[in-house]
C-alpha cells in the first residue's frame, strides 16, 4: 500500500503540533498608533497598521503618496506591486522599521518566506525591542522549517511582549517540532496562564503530553479544550488522537468523523479516518474515506493511490483504472502508479494499453534501482504474452 512514512498516530501528532503555529498574523503591530504632529500615517491592510512618515515635511509629501498607493494596491491583493512601491517608500525613509516589516507581511501572504525573512530583519535592526517583528520572524522562520532561528525569534518576541499568546505558541511548536517535549510543556503553559480560555493551547499541549506517553495529564488537558470549543474540528482531531493513542479507537474515530462533519472539505481529516480502517480491515470503510480525501483535495495523491488500490483488490478494474489514471496525471513519475494501472487495464483485458503501463513502469523502477520493482513488472509482463 502507498502508505505515509511514519504511523497513523505519529502522523496526527506532528500534524496538528504543527497547525497550531499561528498563521494569519505575521508579526505586523496590530494596535492603532497615534497620530504625531507634521505626522502621516496609513492604515496597513488587513492588520490595522499605521504606516508613519519619519522624515522631514519636505519629502514627506512624495512618501505620503507612495504609502497611500501602496496601501491601495495592497488593499486591492496587488501584493507584487505593493511591495514595490513601499520599497521606494523605504528608500525615502530608511529608518522606518514599519514599512519593512509591511513588506515582510505581504511576502509572507505569498508565501515567500525567506524574502519576509530579510524584511523582518531589516526592521529589527532598526527597531530590536518590537514583539511582533521578532514573531513574525519566527513564524517565517518555521515557515522555511529552520525551528532552531524560530525558537530563538519566538522566544525574544515572548520576553519582550508576556502578553502575546501567539509567540508562546509558536515557541511551544518549534520546540515540539525540535522534540524539545519539556520546554514545549512549558510553553504551552505560558500561554495557558496568559489566556486560560484558549482551547488551542490546552490542546495542542496535550499532544505534546502523549508524546511522553502522560496518558491521563494528556486527555484531561485535551478534554478541557473540547469544553472551551467543541464545535472546532481542530480541537475534535486533536481529541481523536488522544484517544486512539490510549487505545479508545472507537472514540478516535468519533472524535475524527465529528471533525470531518465539521470540516467536510478537510480532505487531511478524511485521510486519516481512512487509514484507521484500513488498520482495522475496515475494506469498505477505508475506500469511501480515501474517496471523500480525495474529492476534497485533489492534490491528495495518496489517497487516491490507497483508494485505487482497494478498487485493484475489489477486481473493479475501470473504477481503479480511473483512479490510477488521476495519480499518474499528478505524478507521471510514480513508477508503482504504472504498474498498477497496467495490472488493471490486464484486468480489463486490455493488453496493449497494459504493456505500455508495464514498459514506462520498468523503465521508471530502472531509473530508481528498484531492482524488487523491476522483477514484479517484467513477471507481469511475461504473464500478460501467455
Amino acid at each position: 500500500m502507498y502508505k505515509q512514512t511514519i504511523s497513523i498516530l505519529n502522523s496526527l501528532i506532528v500534524a496538528t503540533i504543527t497547525a497550531t503555529i499561528p498563521s494569519i498574523v505575521y508579526g505586523v503591530p496590530c494596535q492603532q498608533i497615534d497620530q504625531k504632529a507634521n505626522d502621516t500615517s496609513y492604515t496597513f491592510p488587513t492588520c490595522g497598521v499605521k504606516l508613519l512618515a519619519q522624515t522631514n515635511q519636505a519629502a514627506s509629501s512624495k512618501l505620503d503618496k507612495l504609502l497611500r498607493q501602496g496601501r491601495e494596491l495592497a488593499d486591492a491583493g496587488n501584493y507584487q506591486l505593493a511591495i514595490t512601491i513601499y520599497q521606494q517608500a523605504a528608500r525615502l525613509d530608511p529608518k522606518n522599521a514599519q514599512i519593512y516589516s509591511g513588506i515582510a507581511y505581504l511576502e509572507a501572504l505569498q508565501e515567500n518566506f525567506q524574502a519576509a525573512v530579510q524584511f523582518y530583519q531589516q526592521a529589527i535592526a532598526i527597531d530590536p525591542h518590537n514583539a511582533n517583528f521578532q514573531y513574525g520572524l519566527g513564524y517565517s522562520m518555521a515557515k522555511l522549517e529552520n525551528y532552531q532561528a524560530a525558537i530563538e525569534a519566538y522566544r525574544r518576541a515572548s520576553l519582550l511582549d508576556r502578553n502575546n499568546i501567539n509567540a508562546h505558541l509558536g515557541l511551544a511548536a518549534a520546540l515540539f517540532r525540535q522534540e524539545k517535549y519539556n520546554e514545549a510543556i512549558v510553553a504551552y503553559q505560558v500561554a495557558i496562564k496568559s489566556n486560560p480560555q484558549n482551547a488551542e493551547a490546552h490542546a495542542a499541549m496535550g499532544l505534546v503530553l502523549l508524546k511522553q506517553k502522560r496518558f491521563p495529564e494528556a486527555l484531561a488537558a485535551v478534554r478541557q479544550a473540547v469544553q472551551l470549543s467543541p464545535r472546532d474540528a481542530g480541537i475534535q482531531i486533536k481529541l481523536g488522537t488522544a484517544l486512539l493513542a490510549t487505545g479508545d479507537t472507537n472514540g478516535g474515530l468519533a472524535a475524527l468523523k465529528l471533525a470531518s462533519r465539521l470540516e467536510p472539505r478537510n480532505g487531511d481529516i478524511q485521510f486519516q479516518i481512512a487509514e484507521i480502517y484500513q488498520a482495522q480491515n475496515n475494506i469498505q470503510g477505508a475506500l469511501k474515506f480515501y474517496q471523500r480525501a480525495a474529492y476534497a483535495n485533489p492534490d491528495l495523491v495518496e489517497a487516491r493511490f490507497a483508494a485505487a488500490e482497494i478498487l485493484l483488490e475489489q477486481q473493479d478494474y475501470l473504477q481503479a483504472i480511473i483512479m490510477y489514471r488521476q495519480v499518474i496525471k499528478r505524478n507521471p513519475e510514480n513508477a508503482d502508479g504504472h504498474y498498477k494501472m497496467g495490472l488493471a487495464l490486464k484486468g480489463r483485458e486490455r493488453k496493449r494499453e497494459a504493456l505500455r503501463s508495464f514498459e514506462k513502469a520498468l523503465k521508471l523502477f530502472e531509473e530508481e534501482n528498484n531492482s524488487e520493482g523491476k522483477e514484479k513488472v517484467k513477471i507481469a509482463m511475461a504473464e500478460l504474452e501467455d
